[in-house]
C-alpha cells in the first residue's frame, strides 16, 4: 500500500501550517518525521488521517485521492497511535484493543469471536497477551502505548500512523516500544512516524522526512539525512553524529549533542 502526498498544504482554518509538501511512502518501510515542537508533524498526521482537511493539494492511496473515501473505508486502511491518551474509565486491556475493531462492527453490534479472536492475535504479536484483564489505567507507559499499538493492529490496516509513540515513556518502555515497531515493519506494515529523538530513526526508520516550519528540508535514509549540518539547522543546537561498531558487528550511528 502506498501513500503519496502531492502539493500539500495543511493546517487550520483560520492558520496555515505547511505549504508544498511532497512525498510517497512505500509498502512495508517506515518513515520517521523529525522536527522541533510546532513544525507541523501532529497537524501533517491529522490531515493524512481525514481528521483535518487539506487546505490544497492532495493524499492518495495506491492512486486513488482520499478526499472523497467515507470514514468507515479510512478507518479500514489507516490506523493511528496518538501521542498521548488520557483514559478515564477503567477498561481492561482487551476492551481497549476490541475498539479497534469499530471501524467494521455496526453502530449497535458487539464484538463477535472473530473480533476478540483478532484482538488476541494483536495483544500476542506484540507480547502482551498477559495484560489483557489487566485494567489499562493502572499499567506502565510503556504498556499502555503497546496496548495503542495492539489496538492500531486489531483494525487490520496496512499502514499505521504513530506520532510520538515514545514520548514520556522511560528508556526501557522506549526501548519496548521501539522493538514493537521493527517488528511490525518486519511483517510488512508501513509505518509513518514522529520522534524528538534522532536516534530513534537510526534504530528503526527506513528513511527520515525532516519537517521544520511545515516544509520538508530532508528526505531520505537515516544515515544520508542525520547529519551535524542538519540538525543543526533543524533543532539550532550543535549535535555531532559518532559511528562506531555494535557488538554484533554492525556499524551504528549515534547523535551525541555537545554541552556546554
Amino acid at each position: 500500500m502506498t501513500l503519496a502526498v502531492q502539493q500539500l498544504a495543511f493546517g487550520y482554518p483560520d492558520h496555515r501550517v505547511g505549504d508544498d509538501l511532497c512525498l510517497t511512502i512505500n509498502p512495508g518501510e517506515v518513515l520517521c518525521f523529525l522536527g522541533p515542537n510546532g513544525c507541523g508533524k501532529t497537524t501533517l498526521f491529522k490531515t493524512m488521517l481525514r481528521l483535518l482537511t487539506a487546505q490544497d493539494g492532495n493524499i492518495t492511496i495506491d492512486g486513488e485521492d482520499i478526499s472523497r473515501w467515507p470514514q468507515q473505508r479510512i478507518a479500514q486502511t489507516l490506523s493511528y497511535v496518538p501521542q498521548q491518551h488520557d483514559a478515564y474509565f477503567p477498561f481492561t486491556v482487551m476492551e481497549v484493543v476490541l475498539m479497534g475493531r469499530n471501524a467494521y462492527i455496526g453502530l449497535f453490534a458487539s464484538p463477535s469471536h472473530r473480533d476478540h479472536d483478532i484482538a488476541w492475535q494483536a495483544l500476542e504479536n506484540l507480547k502482551i497477551e498477559h495484560l489483557s484483564d489487566a485494567v489499562y489505567t493502572h499499567i506502565s507507559g510503556g504498556e499502555r502505548q503497546l496496548t495503542l499499538i495492539a489496538r492500531a493492529l486489531a483494525q487490520q490496516t496496512k499502514l499505521v500512523i504513530m506520532d510520538e509513540p515514545t514520548a514520556n515513556l522511560d528508556f526501557g518502555n522506549q526501548v519496548l516500544v521501539l522493538n514493537a515497531i521493527q517488528r511490525l515493519a518486519r511483517s510488512g506494515i508501513t509505518i509513518i512516524m514522529s520522534s524528538h529523538d534522532p536516534d530513534h530513526a537510526f534504530h528503526v526508520a527506513s528513511r527520515v522526512a525532516l519537517l521544520k516550519d511545515g516544509r520538508l528540508t530532508g528526505l531520505g535514509k537515516p544515515e544520508e539525512v542525520i547529519t551535524q549540518e542538519s540538525l543543526r539547522e533543524l533543532y539550532g543546537v550543535e549535535v555531532g553524529v559518532v559511528e562506531f561498531d555494535t557488538d554484533a558487528g554492525h556499524a551504528a550511528k549515534l547523535c551525541v549533542p555537545q554541552i556546554d
